[in-house]
Order: C-alpha cells, then sequence, then structure tokens
C-alpha cells in the first residue's frame, strides 16, 4: 500500500461513523453499577461525533468482535473480572484505545488498569454518566485527527526521524532497558540500565545475562523463561548482582522480540530499581507496626504494673521482715558473745538465751523465714512476666531487615498473642493449638504484623458483636498446623461476622466498616499485601452473627514462595 493510498483509507474512515465497542457485566449487574446500559450514542451524537454502540455482556462474544473486526474505541467494566483484563489485551493488540470503567474507591485497579495499557479510567460515582461520554469523546477526537491526517502527516517525521525520536525515549527513560539475544546475551542496554548494574559505557554489551543473576537457576531468570517459552511476564520482583557485587531489588517485566516473520529474536527486559521503594515499604510497616502497639498502650502498661505492683509490695514488706531479722540477730549475736566468753556465766547465758526466744516469739521467725522465701518466689515471677512482655514488645517493634531467616511461626504467633492479650483479656477466651511445625525461611517481623492485625480485627469483631449480646463469651482460637508442604495458621472468632456484599472489598486499602477514628482501613489490606509478598495466600471464611476464620498458608519451599498476583 502506498502513502497515497493510506491516506485515503483513513480519510475514507474519517467520513464512517466511529464504532464504539461496549464490553460490560450482565444487564442486572449494569442497572445497578450504572443506572442502565453504558449508553454513549446519544451524549456522543450531542458532543460532535457520529458513533454507532456494540454492547457484549459475554466476554466471549467481546473477545471475538475485538479480534474479528475493527473498534476505535473500546469501553471495558471492571465487573468482567478476569474478562476485563483479556478485553483489554486483546484491545491492545488491536491498537484500539480502551475505557475502563472502575469502582470509586479502587485506586490499585485503576492503576493496574492504566499499566496494562487503558487509554484512561473514569469511576463510577455520581457525575459517572457525564464523565464518560467526555472521556470517550476525547479518546475518539484523538483518532479522528490521526486519521485525518495520515501516518505521515500526523508524525511530520520522516523514517530516519521516527527512528531517532524513538532512540531519544529510550536513551532517557527512567527504567532501565536491555535487549538480550538468542544466545543469552546483552545485544543493548540503555544508560539507565548501565547506571543501575554500575556498568561502564558499553560493558554490557556480549556479556552474559547469568552474570546478572549469580543467585539464581535458570528457570527463574525471567528474560531465560521469556527465551525458552516465548511467554511475556510482567510485574516480577527479583534481585540483581551490579558491577561491584552489591544486590540490589528490582521489578522486572519482559517481552520476547518477534521479526517480521514472526520469529523470536530475543527478549525485551525492562526493569526498575526498588531499593527506595523496599525501604518505603520497611517504614510504612515499621510506622503501623508502632500505631498497633500505640493501640495496645494502654493494656501493656497495666499488665506491667500489676506485677510491678506487687514487686513494690514485697519489696516493702522484706525491707520489714530484714528489721525484724535485724532484732533476732542481735540477740542471738548476745547469746554468741555470752556462750563464747573465756568464763562463762551460766546466768548469763540464760538470761541471753531467754532474751532470743522472747524476740522470735515476737517477730514470729518461723512464719517470717516461710513468707519471705515466698515473697521471693512471687517477686520473681513478677518480674519474669515484665520481662516476658518487654521481649515480646521488643520483638514486635524490631524493624525489618528485609531479609528471609528461619523463623518459629509458633513462637511468632504466641509472642504476638501476648501482647493483643493485654487488651482482650477481660472479654475474650483465648485458646491455643499449636502442631510442631518446621521452622520457615521468611521475615519474621512481618508474619508478626500479619498476626497483630488478624488478632485485633478479631477482638474488634468481638466486642462489636458484644454491643448487642451483653452475654456473648468472646473466644478467639489460634491454630497452626502442617498440611502437606504448608503451614496453615488460622486466626478464629465468633464476632460479628462479615456481609457477603463487604467481603469482596475487606482486603481494599482504606476500605473499613468501623466509626471514625476506630481504624483506617489498613489492617487487613495490609495483611493480605504482607502475605503475598511472602508468596503465601490469605482465605477468610465468614458467617454474619456466627464469627469469621482467617487462614494464613505458607509454603516450606522458599521455591514455591514467589508472590503471586491478586486475583480480583
Amino acid at each position: 500500500m502506498t502513502e497515497g493510498q493510506g491516506e485515503r483509507e483513513g480519510a475514507q474512515r474519517a467520513r464512517e461513523p466511529l464504532r464504539v465497542l461496549v464490553a460490560e457485566a450482565d444487564e442486572a449487574h449494569a442497572r445497578e453499577q450504572t443506572g442502565g446500559v453504558l449508553d454513549l450514542e446519544g451524549p456522543l451524537r450531542r458532543l460532535g461525533h457520529d458513533v454507532t454502540l456494540e454492547i457484549h455482556r459475554d466476554q466471549g462474544a467481546a473477545l471475538t468482535a475485538l479480534r474479528g473486526n475493527h473498534a476505535d474505541l473500546v469501553v471495558l467494566d471492571q465487573a468482567l473480572g478476569e474478562g476485563f483484563w483479556r478485553c483489554l489485551e486483546a484491545a491492545r493488540e488491536a491498537a484500539a484505545p480502551a475505557l475502563a470503567v472502575v469502582r470509586d474507591d479502587d485506586e490499585a485497579f485503576a492503576l493496574e488498569a492504566y499499566r496494562a495499557g487503558a487509554a484512561d479510567c473514569v469511576r463510577l460515582g455520581e457525575d459517572f454518566a457525564d464523565l464518560l461520554p467526555i472521556a470517550a469523546f476525547e479518546q475518539l477526537r484523538r483518532l479522528t485527527h490521526i486519521q485525518q491526517r495520515g501516518e505521515a502527516a500526523r508524525l511530520g517525521k520522516t523514517v530516519d526521524e521516527l527512528r531517532r525520536y524513538n532512540q531519544h525515549i529510550i536513551q532517557n527513560m527512567n527504567s532501565a532497558l536491555v535487549v538480550v539475544d538468542p544466545s543469552a546475551r546483552i545485544s543493548y542496554a540503555n544508560p539507565t540500565a548501565e547506571r543501575l548494574l554500575g556498568g561502564e559505557p558499553g560493558e554490557l554489551m556480549g556479556s552474559p545475562l547469568r552474570r546478572w543473576f549469580p543467585s539464581l537457576e535458570d528457570d527463574e531468570i525471567l528474560p531465560l523463561r521469556t527465551l525458552a517459552d516465548g511467554a511475556p511476564y510482567r510485574g516480577a520482583e527479583m534481585v540483581v548482582a551490579r558491577v561491584d557485587g552489591r544486590l540490589i531489588p528490582i521489578g522486572m517485566s519482559c517481552a520476547p522480540l518477534i521479526d517480521g516473520a514472526g520469529a523470536r529474536e530475543g527478549v525485551v527486559a525492562i526493569f526498575q530499581d526498588l531499593t527506595e521503594i523496599k525501604q518505603l515499604e520497611r517504614q510504612v510497616l515499621q510506622t503501623e507496626k508502632m500505631a498497633s502497639i500505640g493501640q495496645l498502650a494502654a493494656g501493656v502498661a497495666h499488665e506491667i504494673n500489676n506485677p510491678m505492683g506487687f514487686v513494690h509490695a514485697n519489696l516493702g514488706q522484706l525491707s520489714e521482715y530484714l528489721d525484724d531479722l535485724g532484732k533476732v540477730w542481735d540477740r542471738l549475736e548476745g547469746l554468741r558473745a555470752a556462750a563464747g566468753s573465756e568464763r562463762i556465766d551460766a546466768d548469763e547465758v540464760r538470761r541471753a538465751a531467754a532474751e532470743l526466744e522472747a524476740v522470735i516469739q515476737e517477730v514470729d521467725a518461723g512464719f517470717l523465714l516461710r513468707d519471705f522465701g515466698t515473697a521471693i518466689r512471687e517477686s520473681l515471677e513478677g518480674s519474669e512476666r515484665i520481662r516476658s512482655i518487654v521481649r515480646d514488645l521488643r520483638a514486635f517493634s524490631y524493624q525489618d531487615t528485609g531479609e528471609r531467616v528461619p523463623t518459629d511461626v509458633n513462637r511468632a504467633l504466641d509472642s504476638t498473642a501476648n501482647i493483643v492479650w493485654t487488651m482482650m483479656k477481660h472479654s475474650v477466651v483465648l485458646t491455643k493449638q499449636y502442631d510442631e511445625l518446621p521452622p520457615i525461611s521468611c521475615h519474621p517481623v512481618q508474619l508478626q504484623q500479619v498476626f497483630m492485625n488478624l488478632l485485633v480485627n478479631a477482638y474488634q469483631a468481638i466486642e462489636a458483636r458484644a454491643e448487642s449480646e451483653e452475654t456473648l463469651r468472646g473466644e478467639i482460637k489460634l491454630r497452626t498446623a502442617l498440611e502437606g508442604d504448608e503451614v496453615v495458621i488460622q486466626v478464629a472468632d465468633n464476632g460479628t461476622g462479615i456481609a457477603p456484599d463487604v467481603m469482596k472489598r475487606i482486603f481494599d486499602p482504606f476500605f473499613t466498616t468501623k466509626e471514625v477514628g476506630v481504624g483506617m482501613g489498613l489492617g487487613l489490606s495490609t495483611s493480605f499485601n504482607l502475605v503475598e509478598q511472602l508468596g503465601g495466600s490469605l482465605q477468610v471464611d465468614s458467617e454474619v452473627g456466627r464469627g469469621s476464620s482467617f487462614e494464613v498458608r505458607l509454603s516450606l519451599d522458599p521455591e514455591d514462595r514467589v508472590p503471586a498476583r491478586r486475583a480480583r
């Protein structure tokens, strides 16, 4: 096709009605979410665009339409679930701009949609019916502009200019980019990649990819896996070694490099240094941990004050006992002096013995010695209780180093429960059932934060139910078990339970059903993300009015614990 033919076809399409394809959930859900079908035809005509609207409520039909026919604009509903991502990928492959309709409070979903190629996101809300046509109009306006001017006129550049333009983008992009050839050697690296890996200009060229991932097996290095099976990988975290040997965390995405005949020529890998992000994550986690301890401060202070109180009282009593023993000792010294003189006076000895006996009877020396020992034992027990509380607090508040270490899950759960117990012991019965578990390699501080959040959440659910049921006997059950190659930790309560409409949002950041000031809605979200980072799963089973059970599963094999993408 010549350049003139391309321009004429673009002009012809510009005169035809623009085709808008809408993929949404079933009709009942659509009415619930948007008040009806995502109707764009009328509003877009009023804004000056002649369009034809094609609506699909079946993701299979939507995918077929996207792959078989040209669409000028695609509108996708978040309620499609996994179908949303398939349709978004099909729209990207068809080079059709896509608008994502997302829940008003789902910032994470909107960000992920942008990263996956959505041109814009429109949130459900009071002004949704006005904003959606405007966003669609803007995308169609850009498309019409491109079609009318044609590729050459739109860019106003020659092929060489375009090549320089693309090269400028690659050279100056903030992300590191490397191209790996079929022999697993780096054939190109942009300056950001050279800086990140610590190499001199041109030093990375021709170097084997294995050099930068010395601690990983070949099937764990994403570019090599992409070379082997041709499947793209997005958003995976791993560690890369710099020239100076320093290890840094990176987030990497890989895609196969395909030539005009469809053959794989290599892999394009894009990655970013996550060092600062990881430091920020640790700071946020530390802040939340200290906030959790702040919530428990009154209970912890009371728990420390009790043993400290009777230790102090015992010390005062022991001081009095010591004074009484001093009187006995004085009389005993008198008896020893009378009995030990060179010329023993029997009358003097009897007098001294009588005085000693009188003092012994006066102070009740037998009781004094027995109670002295009891007071010492009680004081030792109280000081050990204080020591245990302080040890658990120190272990919980210790800042995460970011390194995995062998961790005793039972110990981590029990020490955290001891801290929370100070807050709940007057209204909750805590039962523990711990199986013998092998140590697992993980971040113990993160694991304790998960346990803290689940325990506090369980206690608050019991307190909420107790407001309407005064005779409620609150109960929290802790259980650990080894099931196959997984460690299972359960935290169950008999609180209010979770309603089905709330269940799907409990892991969303800042979502909370608590009163203002009681919680920020970050506890369960943080727990979910921390367990996900450990490569595990966090699941919940709940019934309104009966309670909830949260279950954490972690694999014994660190190699199996690769962070999985969160299901939506």
